[in-house]
This record gives structure tokens, C-alpha cells and sequence, in this order.
């Protein structure tokens, strides 16, 4: 009997321990489900108190390869969110929510255009970055902390932290309109330049489908990511350019001698300049529209031949293009009323020292879902009064043409008047 009791005194310890233990764990575990309860409603809270919304500075990429972006969002009910963004005009309505997972997770979880571009894959967002994987930027973020001057966010799939900021009053509207206008006005230049002091003017390295910039005069330094913003661009640091560090640069009206104006530092010492694209640049960056009847005596011949091998093998021809698609250059055409769209690749050069003559000779690789039988059926006869040929672009648009003249500088009579609109029908339009 004695050594009975003496087992239940030496074992009671542990059973009240165990005891204790698992009521810890319970409080613990409904803390912690209380906790992120009110992180939630918290997050929930402060996003819509401020009924005139937010905004913020937006890299979507953590090495900011892709520049920099301005998004203004109004969260106006616990499920939906107005979002303005500066590369698209006006704002779109969709629907949010803030769930518990690793903490307050706030989801743009309904399509929005205004932010889910970011996120898109290359092949979707017009050519920027990876097929794939796009600018990898976010559109869930964790919410690290929300209060009435600020919410911090970590990008859940890229890991960068941003910074939404309250607006007041109209602003929502107001500054959402002006950084959309600022980004339309840059966008309006393929071609920037960097003069520096005694002159000195260099062609700045610049992807139009990006906002950075990279400076031949200096290989080793930092690519510039920057935001555009009313009156200027505001960089993502301090960059060092020509021996001087620059965090922003403001835009100066046009004048006699910059008849687009320019963006220079606070103490002037560095001009950024806009200059139109050459037509050969501007030619070979986009898709033109051909047809029978803007194709010069030479080419008529060949279009006539080409069309008599196209009847006999069935194939029929929407639409016919030459430029450049998806990374690739060449005739694009849709055939077989939209069942094929592709083409063979050709190369485009500019001819250098020159602003206005272009190199065309074919490559021979195909593009799309477009074979050899379509090539041998009839479309090589299409394309050969443009191969192994040097042309002179005119145009009456000098800044951004729609419509354009290639004229062969060895035979005047192979001419080519091509459009940036679509023609249908082009074997008989």
C-alpha cells in the first residue's frame, strides 16, 4: 500500500505538468488565432478608413530591371478596390480580400488590369520580359504592418517591400490623371540622349517597353531604373552619372535648341534629351500592313504570279505583313481565314550612318504555326522582290509614322506602301 502511494506522489508532478501543458497550448493556439483575427480586421480597417486612397511606388521586379511604375488604389468596401496605374489611362473596379496565412495576406484577387500586368507572362503584356514569367511583379502581398500613415507590404512572390501612402481629398483622381498623362508624354520618344559638360552627347542604352536606361559612356555602372512622374523622372536610388550622384531630373520646356525639351538635375549639370526614331528604327520596331494595290510595277509582277500558285494550292491569304512580332522580324501573314498565323524571318537592318535605308534578306525560320508548304505554295513569291534588297523609307510623319514608303534603291519601280492599319484581303485590296 505504501509503495502505491508513494508512485502516485512521485508520478503527480508530471501529470499536473502535462496538465498545465496542454492548457498553454490551448491558450497559445487561440492567441494566436485571435492574433491574426485582428491583424485581418486591422489591415481591413485601415485600407478603407481612408476613403481617399492610396499610393505606391511599384518595382515589380526585386532587381528593379524593369523600371518603376505609380499604382493608386481606393479599397471602397470590404470587397471591392478601385486601381489606377500611370501605364494605362483611367482606373478599373475589381474585388480584394485580406486573408490569414503567414500573416495578413492583402489579395488583388479579382482580374485588374491596372495591377495583374505586372504578373503577366511575357507573351501576354506585350513583350516584356520572360514568355513566362513577365516583370514578375505581385498582386498579393503581405501586409507587415497598417496604419493610417502607411502600409507596408512584402510582394509574396517576389519578396520586394513597398510602401502604400495615403492621399487626400481628390487626389485619388487627380494624381492618378497626371502620372498617367507624364507616362503617355515619355512614351511619345524611342530614342533618349545623355550630354554631359563640354557638349558631350551619347545615344543612352533604352528598351521603350522599360523604364531604365543605361550609359554606353560608363558599361560598368548601375543600369538606371526610374519612375516617371509629373515634371520628371524620380530614379529608384542615387545613381552616378558622369561623376555627379542623381535622384531625380526634371523636365525643361522645348526651346530653340532642344525643339522636344529635356530632363536635367537640380544643379543642371546633365541633360537626359528625347529625339524622334529614325524611320529604319521606327520601321523595323513595328508590323506593317501590306497589299496588291500599295505594291509598286515590280512587285505587282510577282504578287500576280504569287497568286496564280496560291488558287491552285488552296491557300488563302487575310492578311499580309512585314516588321516585327514577338521578338522576331519578317512577313507575318494570317492565312486559311485565321487558322494560321505566322511567317519566315527575315532580317531588318538599319543601314548604318543612316536614319532612312534598311537591309532586308530573308533568314528562313519560321514563326508561328506557318509551314513550308504554305512557303512553297506560293508566299515565297510574295516575298522575293523584298529579299536581298536596300530601301529608302519616306514618310510625311517624321515622329511617328503610320503610314510609310519603301522605295528599292537599285530598282526605283520595286515600291511598297505600308500601313500600320490592318488592310483584309490583301491579294486583292
Amino acid at each position: 500500500m505504501k509503495l502505491k502511494y508513494l508512485m502516485i506522489l512521485i508520478l503527480l508532478p508530471f501529470l499536473l505538468a502535462t496538465s498545465c501543458k496542454r492548457d498553454e497550448d490551448r491558450i497559445f493556439d487561440a492567441n494566436a488565432t485571435v492574433r491574426m483575427t485582428e491583424a485581418v480586421q486591422q489591415a481591413y480597417t485601415v485600407l478603407q478608413a481612408n476613403k481617399a486612397g492610396w499610393m505606391m511606388k511599384f518595382y515589380p521586379s526585386n532587381n528593379q530591371e524593369f523600371g518603376g511604375y505609380t499604382i493608386f488604389s481606393k479599397f471602397i468596401s470590404k470587397e471591392e478596390v478601385i486601381v489606377a496605374s500611370d501605364p494605362f489611362s483611367g482606373f478599373k473596379t475589381s474585388t480584394y480580400s485580406v486573408n490569414p496565412e503567414s500573416g495578413p495576406v492583402l489579395s488583388f484577387d479579382g482580374y485588374n488590369k491596372n495591377i495583374h500586368w505586372f504578373s503577366e507572362p511575357g507573351k501576354d503584356n506585350g513583350g516584356i520580359g520572360a514568355d513566362d514569367s513577365g516583370m514578375r511583379g505581385d498582386f498579393e502581398f503581405i501586409v507587415l504592418k497598417a496604419t493610417a500613415d502607411s502600409v507596408v507590404l512584402k510582394g509574396k512572390k517576389s519578396g520586394s517591400h513597398l510602401v502604400m501612402l495615403p492621399l487626400k481629398g481628390t487626389e485619388f483622381e487627380s494624381m492618378s490623371a497626371s502620372y498617367q498623362e507624364a507616362a503617355i508624354k515619355f512614351k511619345e520618344f524611342e530614342i533618349y540622349q545623355l550630354e554631359t559638360a563640354g557638349n558631350k552627347v551619347v545615344e543612352l542604352g533604352f528598351d521603350p517597353k522599360m523604364r531604365v536606361f543605361s550609359n554606353p559612356n560608363d558599361p560598368s555602372a548601375k543600369d538606371i531604373s526610374f519612375r516617371v512622374v509629373p515634371g520628371g523622372l524620380e530614379f529608384y536610388q542615387p545613381y552616378t552619372i558622369a561623376g555627379k550622384s542623381v535622384e531625380r531630373v526634371d523636365y525643361v520646356a522645348p526651346t530653340n535648341a532642344y525643339p522636344y525639351g529635356y530632363y536635367t538635375d537640380k544643379d543642371k549639370t546633365l541633360k537626359i534629351i528625347p529625339a524622334p526614331t529614325p524611320l529604319n528604327r521606327w520601321f523595323v520596331n513595328n508590323l506593317w500592313s501590306m497589299s496588291y494595290k500599295n505594291t509598286g510595277t515590280l512587285g505587282k509582277t510577282y504578287w500576280n504570279a504569287a497568286k496564280v500558285s496560291l488558287d491552285k494550292n488552296g491557300i488563302i491569304v487575310n492578311n499580309a505583313y512585314i516588321g516585327s512580332i514577338q521578338g522576331n522580324t519578317g512577313l507575318i501573314f494570317v492565312l486559311q481565314n485565321g487558322a494560321v498565323f505566322g511567317g519566315i524571318t527575315f532580317f531588318l537592318d538599319p543601314v548604318e550612318e543612316t536614319e532612312d535605308q534598311v537591309y532586308i534578306e530573308l533568314e528562313g525560320y519560321g514563326i508561328g504555326n506557318f509551314t513550308g508548304a504554305y512557303w512553297n505554295g506560293g508566299i515565297n513569291t510574295l516575298a522575293t522582290p523584298f529579299n536581298r534588297r536596300t530601301f529608302k523609307i519616306t514618310s510625311e510623319d517624321a515622329m511617328k509614322p503610320t503610314t510609310i514608303t519603301l522605295t528599292d534603291i537599285g530598282i526605283p519601280s520595286n515600291t511598297f506602301k505600308l500601313t500600320l492599319d490592318d488592310i483584309d484581303d490583301p491579294l486583292n485590296n
